[in-house]
């Protein structure tokens, strides 16, 4: 096979039915472990999923044997194994397989106003996704305290939901950019925004020396592989000018080790692999910056809020995607609400200075 090819999870599912379904579970669940062939077997499904009815299935507790299988299979030994030969692969393969589904499908189920598709910040428990959304662009605005005619710099920057926030702040549209390796995304932003978007690959991009005031990321580093993370940061110390500030928000794994589960993440994000908070910490220091602020956010809530959307405008979606695109956000929102719920992510939010 050529290269980015493999046999290890596919991205394209096909509709198959019930018997098909049932006898490819054994056939996944032996090598990926039963969450993974679990998770397929909803996503292949030829008709839309009961949407609630996988909510509970996939966020509910499960019988203490089957936890048991869930938490230990694959073997610890074999779980990177099978993840090397997705974490091979061209990262412009899985992000767009997640991303270039369809800007108009995401506008269903996103924020009107910015179209985040990372973490809100839901400070009442009544707060609609929109003010959430809100919350969280001034906290981060804050944060990354932009002024007119600093050059700023957002790795994997979407839909431009940042970008448009702090060009209403600082009035300055020409020293802002950002790089995305999704084509709808740039085109989104061509066509909406107007900003400098570039189609790149920000972890392997060669960044030119002492360029930029801030740097900064929402949502992207979680697709920084653990063997990247430690260059990539010190590309980004090397890329400050100093002085120079970095923000990064990004979910990661609470402890180094990988759970049997994290193999699910294929299903989504073909390629990426969370990383772990330690290997992120020694990674900015070892680069040279300096901590001067994180926090922990709370994912739960914005999950719900997307899924309530997406069922919400199920008509519509389905008209813009199959029926499987559709099944695999369902079962995403769902699995990665239980991820956090169970404590094994944690939404971190970091902000980093280069010595003067």
């Amino acid at each position: 096979m050529g290269p980015g090819r493999t046999l290890f999870f596919p991205e394209r599912h096909c509709p198959v039915n019930l018997l098909g379904r049932s006898l490819l579970f054994p056939c996944e669940a032996l090598p990926y472990g039963i969450s993974y062939a679990y998770l397929n077997f909803l996503i292949r499904s030829p008709q839309p999923l009961d949407e609630e009815r996988a909510w509970r299935e996939i966020t509910g507790s499960v019988p203490p044997v089957i936890g048991f299988v869930r938490d230990h299979w694959p073997l610890r030994p074999l779980r990177w194994w099978l993840l090397q030969a997705k974490l091979r692969q061209d990262h412009l393969l899985g992000i767009s397989a997640h991303y270039d589904v369809s800007n108009e499908f995401y506008e269903l189920f996103l924020d009107k106003k910015y179209m985040f598709y990372t973490c809100a910040d839901f400070k009442r428990s009544d707060d609609t996704l929109e003010q959430a959304q809100q919350h969280k662009a001034d906290h981060i605005l804050g944060l990354i305290d932009p002024k007119p005619g600093e050059k700023i710099l957002e790795l994997g920057c979407g839909w431009g939901a940042m970008l448009k926030r702090i060009y209403e702040h600082t009035g300055d549209k020409e020293n802002l950019s950002g790089i995305t390796l999704s084509q709808e995304q740039v085109k989104f932003n061509k066509e909406r925004n107007g900003f400098q978007v570039e189609f790149d690959n920000f972890i392997t991009r060669q960044y030119q020396p002492q360029a930029y005031d801030v740097i900064y990321s929402i949502g992207a580093w979680e697709h920084v592989r653990p063997h990247e993370i430690a260059p990539l940061a010190k590309k980004v110390f090397d890329a400050l000018k100093p002085g120079g500030r970095a923000v990064h928000h990004y979910f990661c794994r609470v402890t180094p080790e990988l759970f049997a589960t994290a193999i699910c993440s294929q299903l989504y994000f073909p390629g990426s692999i969370g990383s772990a908070y330690v290997d992120n910490m020694k990674a900015f220091e070892g680069a040279g910056f300096r901590i001067t602020a994180r926090s922990i956010h709370d994912y739960r809530p914005t999950l719900r809020a997307w899924f309530d959307n997406l069922v919400a405008n199920r008509k519509r979606a389905l008209e813009l995607v199959d029926v499987q695109t559709y099944n695999r956000y369902i079962t995403f929102f769902a699995a990665s609400w239980k991820y956090f719920d169970e404590g094994r992510g944690m939404l971190v939010r970091w902000v980093m200075q280069k010595p003067a």
